[in-house]
């Protein structure tokens, strides 16, 4: 496999290197474009988005180079040059800063034109926000700033080449995704650009990316394929089919080699495209590291565990929704989760008369219960939200409509644990969330929003609270066992 990837990696690297002056459209290459537009500075490939976030503290540095042969009829021979430059970086493990600047030469007939281009900034939201992951879904906000250069050289005497700002404010917003298999990774994008500019049409941008052997450190190969089209006061349509290796030539530095074909309305036929990457830690001990080591899973040490010997649990019936019966519901399933661990004897106080055995036990009460019934550790707490949703999803009137169910639930605990002689006690208080979601499948021509025949049934929604509570139950035990020594670490997450 490793040799597959680099032999295909020396394919598109010559297949790069040769360049030749192909055809071009030159009233298209003259026509405003939309600056939010833009490479990705942080996961992705050349032209296609990635819903992975890079993650709190990581940065990755890009450093773009675009160029192309083209003919001016009144100068003859020329070629333009588009760098872009920029950065990543996650301020969040969900939430990331990108920006770029372009940069821009014009030469033809002797005649040249430099400067920048408008600078893009963006603002990403993924989720799940952890690293890695199979699925990713994200959003992305990006701001074109009319900051490019607006000066006029000898070439713009003859109508120019290229407009280097839009001169106006200009905005995109996208939806991404991602999925991630063990050899190749599908990347999915779609976005609306909309432009101050009149003269810019607004456009639907969408793309799909493909890459090959992505965990391989050394090289991995990419196909994109990205689509502009405008459907205002006239149509307009422009694509580009790319393929493109990225080879990691020492830790935390990756040289990208692309090339690019235009299709339909794009302004030119081919182009070769070439690059850095860079990407590493900016927080703590600040380096740059391979891309595989980067978004490898932390390992947690395993925690020693032995106890010596077994403690007796109570588990007091949470007060909050008595009418799901959510507090029974969560202690059931708790003390299901506990029964095959021998270190920790669940009491069942419901068979005990004259002890609290329900609601949110104060200190004293729950010191009360533990010297009458010789009880170690004490839960007690309330449920703080039982939210059911069943006409959750996506759902435009009499179009289409996503029907799904929704289930959250919210608990606040405290966990008293007391010593031998029931002088001493240590308390931990802590709040825990739990989801659960079931989605059916898309209906076109939906009709009305509250239309139960496409709707979760009654079974299937307690169905979806049984998953939302086997997930806060599972977040209760798992915050439990990083706090104490005495829980398994198997709930470790």
């Amino acid at each position: 496999m490793k040799r597959f990837i680099v032999y295909i990696a020396i394919m598109v690297a010559l297949l790069g290197i040769y360049q030749e002056a192909l055809a071009q459209n030159l009233s298209l290459l003259r026509r405003p474009i939309n600056g939010a537009i833009s490479a990705p500075m942080g996961q992705g490939l050349d032209l296609v988005h990635s819903a992975e976030p890079l993650g709190k503290g990581r940065f990755r540095l890009r450093f773009m180079n675009r160029s192309n042969a083209i003919t001016v009829p009144e100068l003859g021979e020329g070629s333009i040059y588009t760098g872009g430059y920029g950065i990543g970086y996650g301020l969040g493990d969900a939430l990331e800063l990108n920006f770029m600047v372009p940069f821009l030469i014009d030469s033809a007939g002797g005649l040249n034109k430099y400067g920048t281009g408008d600078p893009v900034l963006g603002i990403k939201l993924s989720r799940p926000g952890k690293l890695p992951s199979d699925f990713y879904t994200g959003y992305q906000l990006l701001l074109g700033l009319p900051l490019g250069y607006k000066g006029e050289h000898a070439l713009d005497s003859i109508g120019g080449v290229r407009a280097f700002s839009s001169e106006s404010f200009d905005v995109g917003l996208q939806g991404l995704m991602d999925i991630h298999f063990n050899y190749v990774s599908l990347y999915l994008n779609g976005g609306l650009y909309r432009s101050g500019n009149l003269d810019v049409l607004t456009q639907l941008v969408y793309g799909v990316g493909l890459e090959f052997a992505r965990r391989n450190r050394w090289a991995s190969f990419n196909v994109e394929y990205q689509s502009r089209v405008a459907f205002t006061q006239r149509a307009w349509a422009a694509g580009i089919l790319k393929f493109g290796t990225r080879i990691s030539l020492f830790r935390g530095v990756e040289l990208e080699l692309n090339r690019e074909f235009g299709l339909l309305d794009h302004p030119t036929d081919a182009s070769f495209t070439f690059g850095l990457r860079m990407h590493g830690f900016m927080s703590g001990r600040r380096r740059l590291a391979w891309r595989q080591e980067v978004y490898e899973p932390v390992l947690l040490p395993k925690r020693f565990y032995e106890p010596s010997q077994a403690l007796r649990l109570a588990i007091v019936n949470f007060e909050g929704f008595e009418e799901y019966g959510a507090g029974q519901r969560i202690v059931e399933k708790i003390k299901t989760r506990l029964e095959p661990h021998d270190s920790l004897q669940v009491v069942d106080i419901m068979r005990y008369a004259d002890v609290p055995n329900k609601g949110f036990l104060k200190p004293r009460q729950a010191l009360e219960l533990a010297m009458k019934l010789g009880i170690d550790i004490v839960v007690t707490g309330a449920v703080s939200k039982f939210d059911v949703d069943r006409f959750a999803g996506l759902n435009v009137p009499y179009v289409v409509k996503l029907p799904e169910a929704q289930v959250e639930v919210g608990l606040r605990f405290r966990v008293l644990e007391f010593d031998s002689t029931k002088t001493e006690m240590k308390a931990h208080n802590q709040e825990v969330k739990g989801t659960g979601k079931m989605r059916k499948g898309v209906r076109l021509l939906s009709g009305d929003r509250r239309d139960i025949t496409s709707s979760a049934s009654a079974v299937e929604v307690q169905g979806v609270e049984e998953q939302a509570l086997d997930d806060l139950v599972g977040n209760m035990l798992a915050a439990m066992a990083g706090e104490f020594s005495w829980v398994p670490p198997d709930f470790l997450p």
